[in-house]
């Protein structure tokens, strides 16, 4: 199990990563991160930042349902995302 201070820095480069340049998904990202963050494991933390690499563009397409995220292990995120 990890401990405190690792799933605190890997928030904090989750909000980092979150911010984006395309403002829609800036103001998406903020809202998720400020209800679901705190609720994340590692794990989920990890697969975040990883889909974060993604270019604004594409990720705009799955956030606001225009495509079908096609990388299993993001999709539930995505599904968050547009919750928030």
């Amino acid at each position: 199990m990890r401990s405190e201070p690792v799933t605190s820095a890997l928030k904090e480069r989750v909000k980092w990563r979150s911010r984006r340049g395309l403002l829609e998904l800036d103001i998406f990202f903020t809202r998720y991160y400020e209800k679901s963050l705190d609720a994340l494991s590692d794990a989920e933390l990890e697969t975040l930042l990883d889909m974060l690499t993604t270019d604004d563009i594409v990720l705009w397409s799955w956030v606001s349902g225009r495509e079908a995220c096609p990388v299993e292990e993001w999709k539930h995120l995505i599904a968050g995302i547009r919750q928030s």
